[in-house]
């Protein structure tokens, strides 16, 4: 991997902060069960991201930008040949700890998004859950696309803001203490240039604000995504202050 840029140390050094809260035990069924097969109607971003998966058993797939490994698991026992990648040593760490813990293999990796070091039309589906808004988008894109099938796919979850009345209103709020100063919710024109040249189906919206803003209120939080689905199901127009976007990218 090439020296980082002062964007990737900041990132890094998030990710260790992040990693020192994290403490790895042996997967729960329930919560690997649930991305093994989902509805495609499900209220859950997360769901619907491995539901338009697909069948993968016998194909790679990159998780990138894997983190501490929750989405591996349930990608290894969907039967895939699962690569994963991060540009935080901790995050890697722990990755490997659940891996094992969970008695399955994959490879898991240090590496950044930019320069994965993996060979030209390696990866045949590329499940990417939060990660581009993090990152320079140009960059990631372009690698994204060399290490691509032909017929590969790339499976996007990140954070939107569509809205400029609620990112002005967005901005009158706190901010998060654990971001850096790079990432951000990806703008409508910025999400177009990640899809360009592919073409997306199956897109989706999901989190309209009031399930962030009640999300810590206990005992509520899948009623919140529940009528979070059906205002976005029954009343499109409420799409366009969704935080959050899920699609599926070919070429």
């Amino acid at each position: 991997m090439s020296q980082l840029s002062e964007r990737d140390r900041a990132e890094v050094e998030r990710s260790a902060e992040e990693a020192r809260q994290i403490t790895v035990e042996p997967p729960k069924r329930d919560q690997v069960e649930r991305y093994l097969n989902p509805p495609s109607d499900t209220a859950f971003p997360l769901e619907y991201a491995f539901w338009l998966l697909g069948d993968v058993r016998g194909k790679t797939v990159l998780d990138f930008g894997c983190g501490a490994g929750e989405n591996i698991v349930p990608l290894v026992e969907r039967g895939a040949r699962v690569i994963g990648i991060d540009v935080s040593p901790e995050l890697i760490a722990l990755a490997r700890q659940r891996l094992a813990l969970a008695r399955l293999e994959a490879t898991i990796q240090v590496g950044s998004a930019y320069e994965t070091g993996l060979p030209d039309a390696s990866v045949d589906v590329i499940f990417c859950i939060a990660l581009i808004h993090h990152l320079d988008i140009e960059q990631v894109c372009n690698e994204m696309r060399r290490i691509l099938t032909k017929d590969g796919k790339i499976i996007l979850q990140e954070p939107i803001r569509f809205s400029p009345l609620y990112a002005r209103l967005r901005s009158l709020l706190p901010g998060r203490g654990d971001v850096s100063e790079y990432e951000h919710p990806l703008t409508r024109a910025e999400f177009a240039a990640i899809n360009d040249p592919f073409k997306a189906d199956g897109t989706r919206y999901f989190r309209l604000p009031f399930v962030p803003l009640l999300s810590r209120m206990p005992g509520i939080q899948e009623q919140l995504w529940k009528i979070d689905r059906w205002c976005l199901q029954h009343l499109p127009a409420t799409s366009r202050y969704a935080t959050c976007e899920v699609t599926r990218l070919g070429r």
